[in-house]
């Protein structure tokens, strides 16, 4: 059964389902099992009856945290949930905590309430903690005891033991707070003490009323009070400072140096000069006589030794394969740059320059590898050499057609539609594949494209111009919807890419006839015949079920069924409605007579 912090003060209230309440008509059944939960919780109650959890006081009203030393109840419960009674939190990890209610307010909806914790915290994952609060009413007026023994209309002084209560809970809530250099806490006088631990060089002892703190002497293993010798050292404020003169060498370990065979003590000093140059910083240089031999010399003196040090070793080594005076050398050379003249012939020189084989003849050839030959004008003769353009506009007109992979069949985003990977009308693109773009919103965009490896796709280099896509019949080979068709660029020979609308309309084949004029466009399977009327010598077969009737006679309302009706006429509908008509007036006048 539900708690009976949640079972309501309006007895009408306590209706949940058994075994939560007692609604009206339960069977049988649930009369027991009702029955015997609500004496379990009673049970519960009385096994810890020095404390209730109130709740609301009226039915269900869960704590929510609001801190680590406070809660929130939806309902104003200042009354019950007043400062200085006991209280006790429990959480699955907060554990339980006991303290007393520090403060309580009411602004609407909540009672704020907050506590001084003997010990411990509300933790932060306990959000709905389970409160309860001490039996013994401690309020702001004069405890009574109503003795129900001698009538419950008969108040009487509080008894020894009431007052005894009452001493306690104020006694118990008495704490003493203490703080540190980190953290805080606090200790219940009549049940906990106070402890002042000692540590790592601190002895604390306690006797009577005396709490003795002593400091250890300072070991090698061991922290504690140390003292300085005054003949090396200086106490001034708490500070140890070093004395003016230093330490005496006989309190050093070694009070002496050894560099280069020469051993010093500290503070001396020695004329000799070390004969071991491995760091000869500040030696002085009139020292530096007489002559270093190879001995001496371990691997060799970097060249940033040597003059002002700007030669590199790698530079000093470009010495070592000069067979002559290196300016003679270069002075000759220099010479012969000028006009090539230690070149042995032409053939050589121009070689040598990068020249090919070209030479004054004009008969001879021109070999050029991975360049270009610009500034061409037109050609007018047979042996001239054409440029590109001329090329281009001579076969301008040429073009048939244009094999596309595949073609859009909605608008698409040309920055990342068209790229490696993608589908288009069920196929899979691969990088350079030549696809038709025919159905952008933005007309001008329209054109053919090649498929990029990521990014915006451009449009084939090879019909980047409005003359070179004007009248030309653009072949798909593969799509779901586009497979085998033909379509027909439809846009004049004027104007500049980008800036004019490029359309296509597809073109149908014909086996047989001759057709004068088609204005022929597919709209999913239908297809609508607009512009001038199709003639052809020939018969039109159409290869499909049949026509619907709303397609006969301008878009006609006569359904497929009532077409039907047609089947067994034999003759003249008309012509028998008439004659009908005629018959059946007879026959009314007949009876009419």
């Amino acid at each position: 059964m539900s708690k009976i912090k949640t079972w309501s003060t309006t007895a009408a209230s306590n209706n949940a389902a058994s075994p939560d309440g007692w609604p009206e008509n339960m069977p049988p059944s649930g009369v027991n099992n009702s029955a015997r939960e609500m004496m379990a919780e009673i049970r519960e109650v009385w096994n810890d009856k020095e404390w209730f959890e109130l709740g609301s006081g009226t039915g269900t009203s869960n704590a929510t945290r609001a801190s680590t030393t406070s809660i929130t109840i939806a309902a104003d419960v200042t009354s019950t949930y007043h400062v200085g009674r006991r209280a006790k939190i429990y959480g699955a990890n907060t554990g339980t905590i006991f303290g007393k209610i520090a403060t309580s307010a009411y602004s609407a909806p909540n009672t704020t309430v907050s506590f001084t914790l003997d010990s411990g915290t509300i933790h932060s994952s306990d959000t709905t903690p389970r409160v309860w609060v001490g039996s013994t009413y401690v309020g702001p007026s004069t405890p009574v005891i109503h003795d129900t023994s001698l009538g419950t209309s008969q108040i009487l002084p509080p008894s020894q033991g009431a007052v005894k209560t009452y001493v306690d809970t104020q006694v118990t809530g008495q704490d003493l707070d203490f703080e540190g250099d980190s953290g805080s806490s606090s200790v219940d006088l009549d049940s906990q003490s106070f402890d002042i631990a000692g540590g790592s060089g601190i002895t604390t002892t306690a006797s009577g009323q005396t709490l003795t703190v002593a400091g250890d002497d300072a070991t090698t293993s061991a922290k504690g009070v140390a003292s300085f010798s005054s003949d090396n050292f200086a106490v001034s404020s708490g500070a140890v400072t070093i004395k003016t003169g230093g330490v005496e060498n006989a309190e050093l370990a070694n009070s002496s140096v050894n560099y280069g065979g020469v051993t010093l003590a500290l503070g001396a000093s020695d004329t000799t000069p070390a004969m071991n140059l491995s760091d000869a910083t500040n030696y002085p240089a009139s020292s530096l006589t007489g002559t270093i031999g190879n001995s001496q010399v371990a691997t060799g003196i970097d060249s940033a030794k040597i003059a002002d040090g700007t030669v590199s070793n790698t530079e000093f080594q470009y010495i070592n394969s000069l067979s002559s005076n290196a300016q003679t050398q270069l002075s000759g050379k220099l010479t012969a740059s000028n006009n090539l003249s230690d070149i042995g012939t032409a053939s050589t020189a121009r070689t040598n320059l990068g020249l090919g084989t070209m030479a004054t003849q004009a008969s001879s050839n021109v070999t050029i590898t991975g360049g270009a030959v610009g500034g061409l004008g037109s050609p007018s003769s047979g042996s001239d050499a054409a440029t590109k353009t001329y090329v281009d506009d001579l076969v301008t007109g040429l073009k048939s057609r244009i094999i596309c992979r595949v073609a859009t069949t909605a608008n698409v985003d040309l920055t990342a539609d068209l790229q490696n990977g993608d589908t288009l009308d069920g196929i899979t693109l691969a990088t350079n594949d030549r696809v038709l773009v025919k159905n952008q919103t933005t007309t001008t965009a329209n054109g053919v494209y090649k498929v990029v490896a990521s990014g915006t796709a451009s449009r084939d280099p090879n019909f980047d111009t409005v003359a070179e896509l004007s009248g030309q019949l653009v072949i798909i080979q593969e799509g779901s919807s586009n497979a085998d068709t033909m379509w027909l660029c439809t846009t004049d020979n004027s104007g500049s890419i980008g800036a004019v609308t490029i359309t296509f309309s597809q073109v149908f084949p014909s086996s047989g006839g001759t057709v004068t004029s088609v204005g022929l466009t597919q709209s999913g399977s239908e297809f609508t015949i607009s512009g001038s009327p199709v003639t052809s010598s020939g018969n039109i077969t159409l290869n499909v079920n049949r026509i619907s009737a709303t397609k006969i006679g301008g878009g006609s309302t006569v359904s497929d069924t009532e077409y039907g009706y047609l089947a067994n006429v034999s003759s003249d509908i008309q012509t028998q409605l008439d004659a009908k008509s005629t018959a059946g007036f007879s026959v009314a006048m007949a009876i009419a007579l």
